[in-house]
């Protein structure tokens, strides 16, 4: 069953972002960005789908911050809350493990890389990586939480969904994988058992392959995750999300938004 904190994260999320979506100051920039467009579709109807295309972005954000109220829910878990959801964090990179990732991902793109094999060697290489040569960034963690049994640390990055562009989806894979040498370094990690770097979509569908990462071991999807480190049920959120959606007030507030756009 999902616990009520859980259930007020969700319906303050929800409300939080439908009204930030259409306060008067974001309706007013997008009407005068779309008054400079010369297109077909009704100024207004833009406008909407505006809105909309804010609210997606801004859920996989929230999703975020669900996993990290979830994991929190778990007795055996401790989130890591210096790292986790900041976006001021500095990490170091040594220049050898830079082009390393970078010339991994390219292998992968263009040569033939069973990435079962390979992708482990590459955890191990970072681990064993003694350059000196480093520069700083600046750097966000999705979440970062430690078995407290096992001392075992596990970093995920959040998607919703699976069906980025290639160009994304190329991007995304490159910036998992140096978060994770980010935080070999950070926490001076020399076995690659000590930090599992999970590349999560919160949905089940599996849109294609994944060349950079492998499925077995460091992605997880929807259920598969929930089933391995959470009590509460996949089905039991995914079914408290599709209701509220169609719930009388969220319905109601959607509709308001409409008509204020329209009036615009």
């Amino acid at each position: 069953m999902i616990t009520n904190e859980v259930r007020e994260l969700i319906n303050s999320a929800v409300v939080k972002m439908i009204d930030k979506t259409g306060s008067p100051s974001k309706l007013a920039a997008l009407k005068a960005k779309h008054n400079e467009k010369m297109h077909f579709i009704p100024k207004r109807y833009r406008v909407f789908g505006g809105l909309l295309q804010s609210m997606n972005i801004q859920f996989g954000n929230f999703i975020e911050e669900l996993m990290a109220a979830l994991i929190s829910n778990e007795d055996r878990y401790e989130i890591l809350t210096q790292y986790s959801g900041k976006m001021s964090n500095a990490f170091q990179l040594s220049k050898t493990n830079d082009a390393r990732i970078d010339a991994y991902i390219s292998n992968c793109q263009y040569g033939d890389v069973d990435v079962d094999d390979v992708f482990p060697e590459l955890l191990q290489a970072i681990v064993d990586d003694d350059d000196q040569n480093t520069e700083t960034f600046k750097h966000d963690i999705d979440l970062l939480f430690k078995d407290k049994d096992t001392g075992k640390i596990y970093y995920l990055e959040s998607k919703y969904n699976d069906d980025h562009d290639t160009g994304k989806f190329v991007d995304i894979n490159r910036k998992f994988i140096k978060t994770y040498a980010y935080l070999v370094r950070e926490f001076g990690i020399d076995n690659t058992e000590d930090l599992v770097p999970i590349l999560f979509f919160f949905t089940n569908k599996k849109m294609k392959g994944n060349i950079y990462v492998p499925e077995k071991t460091n992605i997880r999807r929807g259920k598969g995750f929930f089933n391995e480190f959470l009590h509460i049920r996949y089905e039991d959120v995914d079914e408290y999300l599709s209701s509220l959606s169609e719930s009388d007030d969220v319905v109601k507030m959607f509709d308001e938004l409409y008509h204020r756009v329209m009036s615009i």
